[in-house]
């Protein structure tokens, strides 16, 4: 047997017939399928622990994934090869804390709450991958490093340093929150994922067979950052580039670090060539720049015209990369990035 554990938000205004009416439907479908364990529901919370055989046990929670008066399904821990019931004379018992009087009850609900809060903010901070292999039952400490085939991408907005010492801390905050939002929806409607955030940029990856995907999630950024630039009531916001950097190819993917301290990164030298080419934006003045090794994975009828821009030997490679960019007439630093940090200066 196999015991999940689940933490989900219930859509607002269900009422305690919503509630009880849900917990008899769990009984009746749980015990033909021979699935036990609790329900507790608090503050708008559902926390449920299922057992039983696991093919019934991942039907039921597709099931529970699919209901729309659940949101934001998080798999807490998976247990697998069980060989004892905790809850085998439960069925389903659904407790409902917030109505409960047992003074026991004040110490689970603080404890539940604090575990949702916890796994809450980790869905912010952790990276994909770990939070996966946790909802999968793998423990990530365990992984050893693994060689992938996948497309990176380095973004990093122009004259931040000089936007640090001259903006207002508020100020700031909201201009970086705006820009990561715009690269997060860019990446995520493209398949892509961010791995890191770095301060002022990002690193992102896509699976090799969506290379016009992650072109097209550059592109979006930077027009909507011209479209920002546009509409912004800010001096500051109206000077807002960032530089994107891309390549593609053989790569390490896995955990790094001491034993106090991990990181689960990607390593190698596609990794440094788009971190490089992100950086070298500024000298070509085209704000997205990509090597030979992804313009190979654009296959022929790419849509996108592409230009090229002859080679550049980053610092530390001994071989010269071939650099391409798009050619668009939005797709520019409409101010050159050598005159960015200097009209930043002045504001």
């Amino acid at each position: 047997m196999d015991r999940i554990t689940y933490i989900s938000s219930s859509i607002s205004g269900l009422s305690n017939a919503d509630i009880e009416e849900i917990a008899a439907v769990s009984q009746r479908n749980n015990a033909r399928s021979n699935l036990t364990g609790v329900l507790f529901h608090f503050k708008g919370l559902f926390y449920q622990i299922l057992e039983g055989e696991p093919e019934a046990l991942y039907q039921c929670l597709d099931r529970i994934k699919n209901d729309p008066r659940h949101t934001g399904l998080f798999v807490v821990k998976v247990e697998k090869g069980v060989l004892h019931r905790l809850y085998g004379d439960w069925g389903m018992k659904t407790i409902a804390l917030e109505r409960s009087k047992d003074p026991v009850v004040a110490p689970l609900r603080n404890l539940l709450d604090l575990v949702t809060r916890t796994y809450r903010t980790m869905e912010h901070y952790v990276p994909h991958e770990v939070l996966s292999g946790l909802q999968q039952g793998e423990n990530p400490l365990d992984w050893e490093l693994a060689r992938q085939e996948k497309v990176v991408l380095f973004a990093d907005i122009v004259g931040f340093s000089t936007l640090v010492e001259k903006m207002d801390l508020v100020e700031l905050q909201a201009l970086l929150n705006t820009f990561f939002s715009i690269a997060s929806k860019a990446i995520k409607n493209t398949n892509g994922r961010i791995s890191k955030l770095l301060g002022d940029g990002f690193m992102a990856y896509f699976p090799m067979e969506d290379c016009q995907q992650a072109l097209a999630s550059a592109v979006a950024i930077i027009l909507e950052l011209k479209s920002l630039r546009e509409h912004s009531s800010s001096a500051f916001g109206r000077l807002v580039y960032c530089g994107i950097g891309i390549s593609a190819g053989d790569l390490v993917e896995g955990n790094i670090g001491s034993s106090d301290k991990k990181d689960f990164t990607l390593l190698g030298d596609v990794v440094n060539s788009a971190a490089r080419l992100q950086s070298h934006t500024r000298k070509k003045g085209f704000p997205i720049l990509f090597d030979h090794r992804f313009r190979n994975c654009l296959n022929e009828q790419t849509k996108w015209s592409i230009k090229s821009l002859g080679t550049y030997q980053p610092k530390g490679k001994t071989q010269r990369l071939k650099i391409f960019t798009l050619e668009h007439p939005h797709l520019i630093f409409e101010v050159p990035p050598t005159k960015i940090s200097q009209k930043l200066k002045i504001l």
